[in-house]
């Protein structure tokens, strides 16, 4: 938002108190029988004392009084501590707040990512979104997951302070604090973020309820039902609580659909009660569902505009079976925004069935199938021509166009062939090209879902007048999650098809098809894919809290009790089992009998198809503006369809001869002559086969691709102790706990002939334990009684120090295979307080540190889009030059062995000696056997050590990279980079009653959030790797047959893998991705009891976010002995800042006697379109992703009280 914008909103929200002044003093009194009133006159008179184990229910407007968030009892706020923020109803209901996705954008050093969010959670430190990974994958399911405090990682979501996966919706929650950084006294094993605790709502002795429904942007609809209802005063209570939530999105056809229902019971059993003891029995039960088809954030990636923008490119496409890459031409003649290779996973060489379809109207425009036994270019004189092209040709995106540049031309993109500087694919931000904004990509081709049941039962016992009193919980939830989409194996790409020719015949031969859908831009995926989540808790927790009071417990009066004053002693014991099971799937296959028989595959498993669908016409000619692409505007499904398939059946009959001349055109255009056996008008050619097609519903074992299930045990035993010494000026706390976890876990492997995986419905593992001690512990001081009581208004002024701590125990591993040590968090937070106006005014100021050890680094793959590599250029290096060794050793080879890949090393036999050399002493020593088993090879290192080459792997007869297995997981998981960051800074709370029926709240922070190392594991095992792949013999083993004196393994290697990492050093001390240094909030809301304005309520917010640091100039630096241009974090690229300003207004009254009636209006986002915030930037400082933000939108809510 402009300036000029943020000006006005200020003006705006200075204007409140103005309209207070205005009204204030002729206004009349609301009338007293209002049904508001009438139950807040209930509610004194059936008021109870308060356990410790419970929060004081009622607020006064946006000041809360106590939490549980302290240390699990009852605190006064003033007297806590640890950093804190209470979010009231009060607050919820001003600002339309119905769940996390819309309050952490409003409270303190929080963000939270979506349409609305303050930050995407995509973009990892130096590489932005990858784009071959679904970047988006968990985000979709689970929208308020993506978050983040202090700029650290995504807080734990817990209910009644218990983890959950369950997300938390308004319907039945009276409250929301937000702990920030790690706090042994709430929970000794969880996210050193800190804890979002959502507190559900309880029965209450008093007699009240409301009905509400609500109508928002794009068609939006919510109803809600709250009820309470006393069955025996003072003793028997119920409620209930119903939602209906249909959020509809500007995205079309996107809706995020959720039903819940709640009950709760509380018991108070008269016949247990004395004059000294109390019981209370509690229960509550929830069940909920929702179903989406979530909007995405990111625009699809964008493989269009370059090429049509660039004068150089061609309208008309290019031949696929002559074409190649242009390294002898200048740069001048050429385009860069094009290559050859797979499109939609579909080529010559490949053998998946491929369905093409028009994604307007949903026609299946044809299917086929390449197979090994296709006409190729190479069968007929094209490599004489020096063309071998079995490729499709496409457009590509900014990375590769970069890459291309820069190896015509090293002074433009500088560091991008090398890899050292990482150049990123853009995201699509013309919306008339495609209008990302109002269609979402997948059309009605995703789903996601949630379901759970959970439950709760507590009983409270107090004895001895409060002084004892003992709570036992026992809670249990069930929760399962999941998604299914044709999109979902990477983030949406838009490319261009820039075949003229279709992969069937090669152009110059007869029966040659040319291409009816060039330059029709495409999106593409595989068979779609699937996955299922299952988390099942059991938490049984036994509390006990002991209050002793000097005065009271040992009748002593004067100077010494008031010294000594009073304190709290609690105990807790606590065990939680989570488990948890996922599978993964495809969502089609083709028949396993029809895939043996004409794809060559030997595995049942082996059964993926690919697709691809054309969103319009073509744009070659054109600059895409204005071409308003298709969406996947209908659902996709695989059909039976009789597949194009080569069938090599002679049919020409004995009237012809295999061994005749054949006489043809070549490419070159000259006369060739080979046999007839090479014509392929003798053959049965491409025949329609029908291909049955399997679905994931009907035959999940067939299409699962994965499976596991883990269970994780913590059993906890903790002391807390919170003193009030001196008439309650000095209030210290400390809390020690020990937190026992045992974890255990099956993961389902590739079963070796049928290549299918296996549920895993029960776990056999014995697993491991770990014991962690951890201790918080802090101070309050405020002024001693004898100035209080001297200063005006309640004046008070308070001091804190705080320091907490906390583990995450989960065994993780290292790329070399290495367990890493627990994620693990502390916090020191200094505090000053003032508080005034009599409790209506509370400033506070924290300065904070907070340390966040062996974290995983970024949202994704540290190392980029190909950091799977870590173990597959081992694996490479290794069957490639085992293969050559074996046939230079004259091994007894299987005939269709490929000596494609073997020639080199006749070609060069000193330097294979040397490479073997290097295989049986270096290579062994850095991969020994114990490497390979975790990464599940079957790579026998003493037969490397022993130079038996052609039984390097124990599962096949020879050696080569596809015989050795491998899973890029290490014991099932994939492997982390971890990383440490810290954060610190100062974080201000204001919140103000100045005038009866305004509040006002307004929060700050000033913060740096930075990677302060990265992991020492990642760094020894690469350094190690750098030695062998860019150092020694190995460089030069000719991986896929490409040999080069410089090392076509050395180039991999660095380009791939050495060139990232050496970014991450690089961006050492750098900021986290996207973080704003600086942001505030301030909300206010007034309500008018006075005047013709008596019943209305205005208020507004207004958010504002300091720029942040979206990307890195580069600069030249001597890497390994090389020169080379990597990321300079002392040239930071920034994203704008950003403000935004809500309005709301509501207006309430009795209607009867026993009912009142509100109406409000919620305006978000004030005078704003919808629009595109950088999440990224290139090296030059040019924009390279975005995501979208919404504009204004509005909520109408109206809302019965009685």
């Amino acid at each position: 938002m402009k300036k000029r914008n943020m000006r006005r909103a200020l003006a705006l929200m200075s204007a409140l108190p103005l309209g207070v002044a205005l009204h204030a003093q002729t206004a009349p009194a609301l009338p007293t029988n209002s049904a508001a009133d009438a139950n807040a006159s209930d509610a004194d008179a059936d008021m109870v004392t308060l356990d410790p184990f419970t929060v004081t229910a009622e607020h006064e407007g946006y000041q809360a009084v106590d939490t549980l968030a302290g240390g699990r009892v009852r605190t006064e706020l003033k007297d806590t501590p640890a950093a804190l923020t209470v979010v009231t109803s009060k607050f919820l209901q001003d600002l339309g707040v119905t769940n996390a996705e819309k309050l952490l954008i409003y409270t303190n050093n929080t963000e939270v990512s979506g349409l609305g969010g303050n930050f995407s959670g995509l973009a990892n430190r130096g590489s932005g979104v990858n784009v071959s990974s679904p970047a988006e994958a968990s985000r979709l399911v689970n929208p308020a997951g993506t978050n983040r405090a202090r700029g650290l990682t995504a807080m734990d979501n817990t209910r009644n302070y218990f983890p959950s996966d369950i997300p938390w919706d308004g319907y039945n929650i009276s409250r929301v604090d937000i702990s920030r950084g790690p706090n042994s006294f709430l929970f000794g094993v969880g996210s050193p973020s800190g804890i979002s605790n959502a507190s559900t709502n309880e029965a209450m002795f008093t007699d009240k309820g409301n009905v509400e429904v609500r109508y928002g942007s794009f068609g939006s609809t919510r109803e809600s039902l709250d009820y309470n209802k006393v069955l025996i005063p003072n003793e028997l209570t119920a409620r209930i609580d119903l939602v209906n939530d249909k959020t509809l999105y500007r995205q079309e056809p996107a809706y995020n659909h959720t039903k819940r229902a709640y009950g709760a019971l509380r018991f108070d059993p008269k016949f247990l009660k004395t004059d000294s003891a109390h019981t209370k029995i509690q229960a509550n039960y929830e069940y909920g569902e929702v179903k989406s088809n979530n909007p995405r954030t990111l625009p699809p990636i964008d493989y269009v505009t370059g090429y049509l923008n660039d004068p150089k490119a061609s309208a008309t496409g290019y031949n696929p079976w002559t074409y190649v890459l242009e390294n002898n031409q200048p740069l001048s003649s050429v385009t860069a925004w094009t290559n050859n290779g797979s499109l939609g996973n579909e080529y010559q060489w490949g053998s998946s069935p491929h369905y093409y379809w028009d994604a307007e109207t949903g026609s299946l425009l044809r299917g086929s199938q390449a197979s090994w036994s296709a006409p190729t270019s190479a069968n007929y004189g094209a490599a004489a021509a020096g063309l071998n092209n079995i490729y499709h040709v496409h457009t590509v995106g900014y990375g590769d166009y970069a890459k291309a540049v820069n190896y015509y031309d090293p002074t433009q993109y500088k560091g991008a062939y090398t890899g050292t500087v990482t150049y990123l694919d853009q995201t699509l931000s013309d919306d008339s090209v495609y209008d990302f904004y109002n269609k979402l990509i997948d059309g009605d081709n995703k789903q996601e879902w949630q379901r759970w049941n959970t439950y709760q039962f507590s009983v409270v016992q107090s004895l001895f007048d409060n002084r004892l009193v003992i709570q036992a919980v026992a809670d249990h939830q069930e929760y399962q999650s999941g998604q299914e989409g044709f999109l979902n194996s990477r983030t949406p790409v838009i490319v261009l098809d820039l075949d003229q020719y279709l992969l069937t015949y090669p152009s110059w031969l007869s029966g040659a098809e040319t291409n009816p859908n060039l330059g029709r831009p495409v999106t593409f995926g595989s068979s779609g894919s699937g996955s299922r989540d299952r988390s099942e808790r059991d938490n049984y927790q036994v509390t006990a809290a002991w209050n002793l009071n000097i005065e009271r417990d040992f009748g002593s009066k004067g100077l010494l009790a008031r010294i000594l004053g009073r304190h709290d002693f609690t105990g807790l014991l606590s065990r939680n089992t989570n488990t948890r099971s996922s599978e993964s799937y495809r969502l089609y296959g083709i028949d396993p009998a029809w895939a043996t028989a004409y794809m060559g595959k030997t595995k049942l498993a082996d059964i993926g198809t690919t697709w691809q669908a054309y969103l319009g016409p073509s744009l070659l000619g054109t600059t895409g503006a204005g071409a308003d692409l298709s969406n996947l505007a209908t659902s996709l499904s695989p059909i039976e369809y009789p597949m194009s398939v080569y069938v090599p059946t002679w049919t020409a009959g004995t009237s012809v001869d295999p061994t005749a001349a054949w006489d043809y055109t070549g490419p070159d255009g000259l006369p060739a002559t080979l046999t007839q056996a090479d014509n392929p008008a003798n053959y049965a050619g491409y025949v329609g086969i029908p291909a049955s097609v399997l679905n994931s519903e009907a035959n999940r074992d067939q299409l699962r691709t994965g499976s596991n299930m883990k269970e994780q045990r913590i059993t906890s035993k903790a002391i807390m102790y919170q003193g009030h010494f001196w008439d309650d000026t000095i209030v210290p706390s400390f809390g020690v706990r020990q937190d026992t976890t045992r974890q255990r876990g099956d993961v389902a492997t590739e079963q070796p002939t049928t290549g299918y995986y296996s549920r895993i419905d029960k776990i056999t593992d014995e697993g491991v334990s770990a014991t962690t001690t951890s201790r918080s512990y802090g101070v309050a001081l405020h002024l001693p009684k004898a100035i209080k009581d001297k200063l005006p208004e309640g004046t008070d002024l308070s001091f804190y120090y705080f320091h907490g701590a906390n583990q995450t125990p989960t065994v993780r591993y290292a790329i070399d295979g290495s367990q890493l040590p627990n994620e693990s968090g502390k916090t020191d937070d200094y505090a000053v307080q003032f508080d005034g106006l009599n409790g209506h005014l509370t400033v506070r100021l924290t300065y904070f540190k907070t340390v966040d050890k062996h974290a995983a680094a970024s949202s994704g793959q540290p190392l980029g889009a190909l950091g799977w590599k870590i173990d597959s250029i081992p694996s490479w290096t290794l069957g490639f030059a085992a293969a050559t060794l074996a046939a230079r050793d004259n091994a007894t080879l299987p005939s269709d062995f490929p000596t494609w890949m073997t020639g080199w090393g006749a070609e060069h036999p000193d330097v294979l000696s040397q490479i073997e050399q290097t295989l049986k002493t270096d290579f062994v020593e850095m991969f020994p056997q114990t490497y390979w088993d975790q990464y599940n090879y079957t790579v026998d290192v003493e037969a490397i050590k022993r130079g038996d080459w052609l039984n390097v792997s124990t599962s096949s007869a020879w050696p080569s990279p596809w015989t050795l297995g491998g899973s890029h997981q290490v014991h099932g998981q994939y492997a982390v980079i971890d990383q440490d960051i810290e954060s610190k800074g100062f974080e201000l709370e204001a919140t103000i009653r100045p005038i009866k029926n305004w509040d006002i709240t307004f929060n700050a922070s000033r913060a740096s959030a930075e990677q302060t190392a990265l992991g020492e594991a990642a760094s020894r095992y690469l350094t190690g790797m750098a030695k062998l792949f860019l150092d020694s013999p190995l460089s030069k083993v000719a991986v896929w047959g490409g040999y080069s004196d410089y090392g076509a393994t050395k180039q991999d290697f660095m380009q791939n893998l050495w060139a990232p990492y050496l970014q991450q050093v690089a961006l050492t001390g750098s900021d986290q991705p996207e973080w704003r240094k600086l942001r505030f909030n301030v909300i206010t809301n007034y309500k008018f009891d006075h005047s013709f304005l008596k019943g209305v309520n205005i208020g507004g917010a207004f958010r504002w976010l300091d720029k942040s640091i979206a990307g890195y100039g580069i600069h030249e630096a001597t890497v390994y002995g090389e020169t080379a241009w990597i990321s300079d974090v002392n040239q930071p690229i920034y994203a704008p800042s950003e403000s935004h300003f809500d309005l709301w207004v509501g207006y309430q009254r009795p209607l009867t006697p026993k009912i009142d009636w509100r109406v409000q209006l919620n305006l978000r986002n004030v005078g704003e379109n919808v629009g595109l915030t950088p999440i990224s930037y290139q090296p030059d400082g040019s924009i390279a992703q975005q995501r979208i933000q919404e504009g204004m939108t509005y909520d109408l809510s109206m809302k019965f009280m009685f």
